[in-house]
């Protein structure tokens, strides 16, 4: 785990927020869910996570899947009636992280995302919504809003280097150790698509065959990170946070990280 006070932030928030889908984690309270309401897939993804927004802002700020597959899913998504969907997914969210850490979140999460303004308008979004009385749910809430506010900030950060977003989404995935083609059509984009970002990196020299990054790649890479990082404590100061670490420490065994 990286030292770093807001990294580990990410982390921890990272691990509360993916209780909401069903990537990488298969929590049964969402999946009980996702059968009840006919929403599996990325109807449900869409509608969870952008539901408290106008239908218009959908593609711009969800950013890692084609403004295609947003079109297409719209009339799905708009039958679950997205604010209302929001908060069943927040309940389910709860009920799963209830169970899997039974004991009140640490305050310093509520303290962290409710301390003043966030910065981001999906951040926002989940800012506006009242703090759920049940605990649990509130974590669930405060988590999403430091997390959409920490990609905000990371897309900022990229904004300086020209990346698209589909360019950033493999730069990422490579990043990560996952291969960066299958990661592109998970988040359906077209295949041309996909190997059009990957040429555009390999000819500035941040990736090579077969689709790793270079010594370059991973040094602006990183760079990234550490300015999402800068970004991300400069917020929490802009709210009143002071000394994020031992803050942080509180949040350093959430859910058995």
């Amino acid at each position: 785990m990286s030292s770093d006070p807001a990294r580990r932030l990410a982390a921890a928030t990272d691990r509360v927020c993916h209780l909401l889908w069903l990537l990488g984690r298969q929590e049964p309270e969402i999946i009980r869910l996702v059968e009840k309401r006919r929403s599996q897939g990325y109807a449900h993804y869409l509608t969870s996570r952008l539901g408290r927004l106008p239908e218009d802002r959908w593609t711009a700020l969800v950013r890692v899947v084609p403004s295609s597959l947003v079109d297409h899913l719209m009339p799905r998504c708009r039958e679950l009636d997205p604010p209302h969907y929001v908060l069943e997914v927040i309940e389910a969210a709860g009920a799963a992280l209830r169970r899997l850490h039974p004991t009140a979140p640490p305050a310093a999460l509520a303290r962290l995302a409710r301390g003043g303004p966030v910065e981001g308008e999906l951040a926002q979004s989940w800012a506006a919504l009242d703090a759920p009385s049940d605990p649990h749910q509130a974590a669930v809430v405060d988590s999403m809003v430091l997390r959409e506010e920490r990609a905000h900030l990371h897309y900022a950060a990229a904004a300086e280097h020209d990346f698209s977003d589909l360019q950033l989404l493999l730069l990422n995935a490579a990043w990560r150790g996952r291969p960066p083609g299958p990661t592109g059509a998970l988040f359906r984009w077209p295949e041309a698509e996909v190997e059009g970002a990957l040429l555009a990196l390999r000819e500035r020299g941040l990736m090579e065959d077969p689709v790793q990054l270079t010594s370059d790649g991973r040094r602006l890479r990183e760079a990234l990170e550490v300015a999402t990082d800068r970004r991300a404590r400069a917020a929490l100061a802009n709210r009143g946070i002071g000394e994020l670490e031992p803050m942080v420490g509180e949040l350093d065994l959430l859910l058995d990280a």
